[in-house]
């Protein structure tokens, strides 16, 4: 996960995505939230636990500011698995955001987080987003004083086609993926431009689990590729070229070891030039460092 996470913050960070995410799944698609008004905050709070001091980090949080006063903090945490202690992570992110500001004396603002869940195969469920569902009492008197929290959980491969044509940012690709995905089990690309291709392929391979994206950070040339569309077509071609490359090699190697021919013999036998099977072996080679 700790992949995972460092690619989901580095897309997520960025003030325009961030905005785009909050304004669609808090105001529904209306834009209330600028990116020039976010403000960096920082991620890391502390807690005491058994006399000793511990440091939490959110993936993502920032001030939204409107001349110069804060409106809130707004956080974003990612999940690819469903986690029943959500509520209980949650609430210390937020309780944590409130204590500072008591210790400040700063004005009251409230605290918001958002829980961005990318699983496809199961949904999150209702029951494991409270904290009622994790410290529930069999003391019916008891229960009725629990101040439930609940977690709010945004289940991304779950969106409706509105709600994801709603994103302006690059995150509008990620939610497109995820819920063709889920729908389908398979990805037509996009045509849209991407202003942040590296972190959007990088999220891609985190998250999804997609061989074509896991060599993204690899292939610097494939950076200067705006399109998904374009770029997964250029790495799907280089896919089957290095697949011919493979069956190629793999007959020939086979010949030579087999019946001790000579790599001119197999080739002619073949009806393959050496040439093209010295070149099969190179792409095989660059391709192997690639990776």
């Amino acid at each position: 996960m700790a992949e995972k996470d460092v690619t989901e913050k580095l897309l997520e960070d960025y003030p325009d995505v961030f905005a785009d995410i909050i304004n669609v799944l808090i105001y529904n698609g209306e834009n209330r939230v600028d990116a020039a008004d976010l403000e960096v905050t920082g991620a890391v709070s502390q807690y005491k636990a058994a006399n000793v001091i511990h440091s939490q980090e959110r993936d993502v949080a920032k001030y939204w500011k409107k001349e110069q006063v804060r409106i809130g903090l707004l956080g974003l945490e990612n999940q690819s698995s469903r986690d029943p202690d959500i509520a209980l992570r949650v609430i210390s992110y937020d309780g944590a955001a409130y204590r500072d500001e008591l210790n400040q004396g700063e004005e009251r603002y409230p605290v918001v987080t958002l829980v961005l869940y990318f699983g496809t195969d199961q949904r999150w469920g209702q029951k494991s987003r409270s904290l009622c569902s994790v410290v529930g009492s069999p003391d019916e008197k008891l229960a009725r004083f629990i101040h439930d929290y609940k977690a709010n959980v945004f289940e991304i491969a779950w969106l409706d086609d509105e709600t994801v044509a709603k994103f302006k940012s690059d995150f509008r690709i990620v939610a497109d993926y995820f819920v063709q995905m889920r729908k389908h089990h398979d990805y037509v690309p996009s045509t849209e431009v991407m202003n942040h291709v590296e972190e959007v392929l990088n999220l891609m391979a985190a998250v999804s689990g997609d061989h074509r994206f896991e060599i993204a950070q690899n292939e610097t040339a494939e950076r200067k590729v705006s399109k998904m569309e374009d770029w997964l077509t250029r790495r799907l071609n280089k896919a089957a070229d290095e697949a011919t490359a493979e069956m190629l090699v793999n007959t020939v190697d086979a010949l030579i070891k087999k019946q001790g021919l000579s790599i001119e013999d197999a080739c002619d036998t073949l009806d393959y030039t050496v040439e093209k099977y010295l070149t099969a072996k190179k792409l095989l080679s660059d391709a192997a460092v690639t990776v």
